[in-house]
């Protein structure tokens, strides 16, 4: 029977870090797991960020881990996650309270809280904490921040790959979190590897020194992370500039198509997670905040090429791109 007293006086290790344009208050029984927010710790946070609670529990009668797939599901403003390895996270929306219950190879297991829990809560709580969680990438070359959007299986994750080969900085991968700090819009990742499936070695030949394995999704794939491609390529926080969206197509060479502000608003508003009804504020937070994206220069990447040639494009055409909002 697994204990699920959460009294705070058995969660003596407290701290608060920020990810994600977020404060997490976390409370935890475990030394073990407070050590996975060192790398959150410090540097000057967001004063508009909004905070949120996590307790998590160490139990070792959560047993070893068991060979099943991630699942959620969700009840109006409540969300239940099973994780592996065994671990069981509950989410309250409206309380922006976390509390889960999770075994001793999860609370060992940096790779658990860097690609599972943390970016998982930051997806879950974050529309309500004032923050657009967006499914796209994020890099940045001097400071200046370029989202990478479009449809899955458009190449986004591999074009990240290639545009970090030529010493573009990558924030995120796969989600990217967008908040305001004094009226500028932020954007944020986790310091998650990049996800590349394994047909992609044909374009990284360094990739054969390392073996895919099955991911949260249950698809087999790469987990690398940036400084992997160039040893400068991680970075965590970047003011967005300019947002291109990803098209592959069947003829060569790469085309950038001028975007007008309603096809980015479109892409991302019909992209969004939904969110429960109980939230009307959280909804009308990310749509304030998609609305300020969406003026921001932005362009549809047609590309037949592969994704060396598509960076090498992007680069390129980077200097002749309008700064700064329209």
């Amino acid at each position: 029977m697994v204990n699920l007293s959460f009294d705070r006086a058995n969660l003596v290790f407290r701290t608060e870090f920020s990810l994600g344009g977020v404060r997490c208050r976390l409370s935890t029984n475990s030394y073990k797991v407070l050590q996975h927010s060192i790398p959150w710790q410090g540097g000057s946070p967001n004063p508009e960020a909004k905070t949120f609670e996590m307790d998590i529990l160490e139990d070792a009668s959560m047993g070893s881990p068991t060979e099943s797939r991630t699942h959620f599901r969700g009840v109006r403003h409540l969300v239940f996650a099973m994780l592996e390895p065994r671990s069981f996270v509950s989410y309250d929306l409206l309380r922006k309270q976390v509390r889960g219950v999770v075994s001793p190879d999860a609370a060992s297991d940096h790779t658990f809280w860097k690609t599972q829990l943390l970016p998982i809560t930051v997806g879950i709580l974050g529309t309500t904490l004032g923050v657009a969680p967006l499914h796209c990438a994020c890099l940045t070359r001097n400071g200046d921040g370029l989202l990478l959007a479009g449809l899955s299986g458009a190449g986004k994750s591999t074009l990240t790959a290639a545009l970090a080969r030529r010493r573009f900085a990558v924030v995120s991968d796969d989600w990217t979190y967008i908040s305001r700090n004094r009226g500028t819009l932020v954007a944020d990742g986790l310091s998650a590897p990049i996800k590349l499936l394994p047909d992609t070695v044909r374009f990284f030949p360094e990739l054969h020194k390392f073996a895919p394995h099955k991911t949260m999704n249950g698809e087999m794939a790469y987990e690398i992370e940036p400084e992997k491609f160039h040893p400068v390529a991680e970075f965590t926080s970047c003011s967005p500039k300019w947002i291109f969206f990803l098209e592959r197509t069947s003829v060569p060479g790469c085309r950038f198509v001028p975007c007008t502000s309603t096809y980015t608003r479109h892409f991302f508003k019909s992209n969004a997670e939904r969110l429960p009804e109980e939230l009307p504020a959280a909804q009308e937070t990310r749509s304030e905040i998609i609305d300020r994206l969406s003026e921001y220069p932005s362009w549809i990447v047609r590309s037949g090429d592969d994704p060396h040639k598509t960076a090498e494009a992007i680069e390129q055409f980077l200097p002749e791109a309008t700064l700064g909002p329209r």
